[in-house]
């Protein structure tokens, strides 16, 4: 079995497209000796490019940090490359509007982005809100100028966007909250029913919904495998990532750390 082969073999089957992308830029690297800049990536995404550049001996630069950002864009290079700030391309601009009077959400300034400007949603990074209502989000260099002169409206709300400086920066906001949870099984119902403390019913129903993402990947299987560092996102409900396990109770569960991002549900 070749080298690629084994590789292929860690992913699923709905990550090889992706995969395959991702061997291309590694081969337009190695026959033009120079740098290949992605579109920005989700975390999984990235962690996908970096084990190719390293099976590739690649250099390898990611934009984000999981610190601060959760979306960036990446940088393939052949050996001589050296990394400076602006090659990755990004300007973040914000959204000014009657925060007195309106509310923006990351949906609706999603949304709009998406479907004003007619772009995919690799062409934006990471929508950043503070608590005081400020919106920021990170684009391609090259499409700052067409979003600041086309993005007149969010929704009813009236709005202007500018490119801010890093001393203008809002930090994110999003904090994860620690929590312990039991766990009979690892399969993704059951971890769905008792972090969100859904009956099995309910979880199964959001699972054939295609409202479940694992990973950032659309999941209808009830009985895939979680395992710790996974992420799972749920539509209307936030997103956890089964953070680390503890052992096991004296019932042979498994105490998992879960770090979550829920919004709480209205009864």
């Amino acid at each position: 079995m070749s080298d690629i082969k084994k590789i292929e073999q860690h992913y699923s089957l709905d990550e090889r497209p992706f995969l395959e992308k991702v061997r291309g830029f590694c081969h337009l690297v190695d026959e033009r000796y120079s740098p290949y800049l992605t579109d920005f990536l989700n975390p999984r995404e990235i962690q996908i490019v970096e084990e190719l550049a390293h099976y590739y001996n690649l250099k390898f630069f990611v934009s984000s940090t999981l610190e601060s950002e959760e979306y960036g864009r990446v940088i393939l290079a052949p050996d001589y490359y050296e990394l400076e700030e602006d090659d990755f391309e990004i300007k973040r601009l914000e959204i000014s509007y009657a925060r007195q009077f309106n509310k923006l959400t990351h949906p609706k300034v999603l949304g709009a982005l998406i479907n004003q400007l007619g772009l995919d949603r690799q062409v934006f990074g990471d929508i950043i809100l503070d608590e005081e209502g400020r919106v920021q989000f990170y684009i391609a260099s090259h499409l700052a100028s067409y979003a600041i002169m086309t993005i007149t409206k969010i929704g009813n709300v009236s709005v202007t966007l500018k490119e801010v400086s890093k001393d203008d920066w809002i930090s994110n906001q999003e904090k994860y909250s620690k929590t312990f949870v039991l766990l009979s099984s690892m399969r993704l119902d059951n971890v769905l029913s008792t972090v969100l403390n859904l009956s099995r019913s309910n979880a199964l129903k959001l699972i054939a919904s295609g409202k479940v993402k694992l990973n950032y990947r659309q999941v209808e299987k009830a009985d895939q495998a979680v395992i710790i560092g996974d992420m799972i996102s749920i539509r209307g409900y936030g997103r956890f990532r089964l953070a680390q396990q503890d052992g096991f109770s004296k019932s042979g569960k498994a105490k998992i750390v879960i770090e979550s991002l829920l919004r709480r549900r209205k009864k």
